[in-house]
């Protein structure tokens, strides 16, 4: 069995135990075909960065599981009829990762996520760059 991440979008109208239930089935149908859930978790409800069928935010679920490629292949399919679904994403990992997934831990700690990804650097209003400690005259303030 090969591991696997799923990563789903739900529609905004629906409640976060309505998604929640919705990865519960998912998992559960994993399960039942042979496969074996890892871990799943809710992320909450995030806006989306353009719209997808009229739907301008949307619940994200993560699941991590180990499944054969039938397995997969029937979930795909679920997923892609499944009208309570706007999106969903399903790829082959090496290793899952036991820290807290990106999505969680952006929304819990927005500074500290820029800083160990490198998004951007934090700058103060004199200009001087507080990792490097040098003057940067070429940076730009970002206000939020």
């Amino acid at each position: 069995m090969r591991l696997y991440e799923c990563v789903f979008i739900g529609r905004q109208d629906l409640s976060q135990q309505q998604i929640e239930a919705l990865g519960v089935g998912l998992g559960l149908f994993v399960k039942q075909n042979g496969g074996e859930v890892v871990r799943s978790e809710y992320c909450g409800l995030r806006s989306l960065a353009y719209p997808i069928k009229k739907n301008y935010k949307g619940h994200y679920y993560i699941i991590q599981m180990k499944a054969n490629k039938s397995v997969v292949d029937e979930l795909t399919h679920t997923m892609k009829f499944n009208e309570d679904i706007v999106r969903y994403l399903l790829v082959t990992v090496d290793e899952f990762e036991n820290r807290e997934n990106l999505i969680t831990q952006m929304k819990t700690n927005n500074d500290d996520f820029n800083k160990d990804v490198g998004y951007r650097q934090k700058v103060d209003k004199s200009g001087v760059d507080e990792d490097k400690g040098a003057e940067s005259s070429d940076s730009v303030e970002v206000s939020a």
